[in-house]
């Protein structure tokens, strides 16, 4: 598997997102459902501005680079082949802004990498890092997705970037893993999360808290918080990234515990 040609979708019906989203979801009830979801996660409108970002990632050969680095993180954490489709990123959707011009969303047998042109393609690099991490550790949590609650969640993104650091280095990490002093997010975390840690991922609640934004809680709070979370456990290895249970990073890693 790996990239998928979505280049030669993209050529053929870049105006029709809603058939690329039917392409690359086939188990989506509802294209036009999962588009607006796709959407949220920065995947792009039509429009004069989103088609030159494709041009120029054609231009850079966005789909070779990310190619080369799927197989080398799938080799160096022997991880699961799943299908990447890389689309142009929506410039003005304010994640953007969060992840450095680059977004993903990812399940356990494909990601959606949502892309702007780069100077350093590392920032591709970076992205594939943080969204196959979720990828292999979707397929060895040994826990339905569907099942997911808030804390499942927090860890999940703050490994993904733990990630980014250690194979990337601390410039490629979002920025908000360095937007909150501690007294922030222990502040944050009596207030907001700590009663809610099990609210799952349909309700509302759940990505109120995780995003940020809503609710008196700066953007991408949830995010800083499962960093704090994890960056406390000792010793935390690739293996063990993909593997722990979320509940033993918050019992370990003493990161809201006094």
């Amino acid at each position: 598997m790996g990239v998928i040609s979505t280049d030669e979708w993209l050529k053929e019906s870049f105006d029709r997102p809603l058939e690329l989203c039917e392409k690359s979801y086939p188990n989506a009830k509802n294209p036009a459902h999962f588009y607006q979801y796709a959407r949220k996660f920065g995947m792009y409108r039509p429009s004069r501005k989103t088609y030159e970002l494709f041009l120029s990632l054609k231009e850079q050969k966005a789909w070779d680079h990310i190619q080369s680095f799927y197989d080398h993180y799938r080799v160096l954490w022997q991880g699961p082949d799943v299908k990447l489709y890389i689309f142009p990123v929506e410039p003005i959707h304010p994640f953007i802004t969060d992840f450095k011009g680059r977004s993903g969303l990812t399940f356990p047998d494909s990601i959606f990498l949502f892309l702007s042109p780069v100077k350093d393609v590392k920032l591709w690099e970076s992205l594939v890092v943080h969204e196959y991490h979720h990828a292999v550790r979707m397929n060895r949590f040994q826990k339905d997705p569907k099942e997911y609650h808030l804390l499942d969640s927090l860890v999940f993104e703050g490994l993904a970037e733990q990630a980014v650091r250690k194979y990337c280095g601390k410039s490629y990490n979002a920025e908000w893993m360095d937007s909150f002093s501690r007294d922030q997010l222990q502040f944050y975390w009596k207030r907001f999360f700590e009663k809610h840690l099990y609210v799952k991922k349909d309700h509302p609640l759940h990505d109120d808290l995780l995003f940020g934004g809503k609710r008196g809680l700066p953007a991408m709070t949830g995010y800083a918080i499962g960093s704090e979370i994890v960056k406390g456990y000792k010793p935390l290895t690739v293996l063990n990234s993909f593997e722990l249970p979320s509940e033993k990073f918050l019992l370990e890693s003493n990161a809201f515990l006094d």
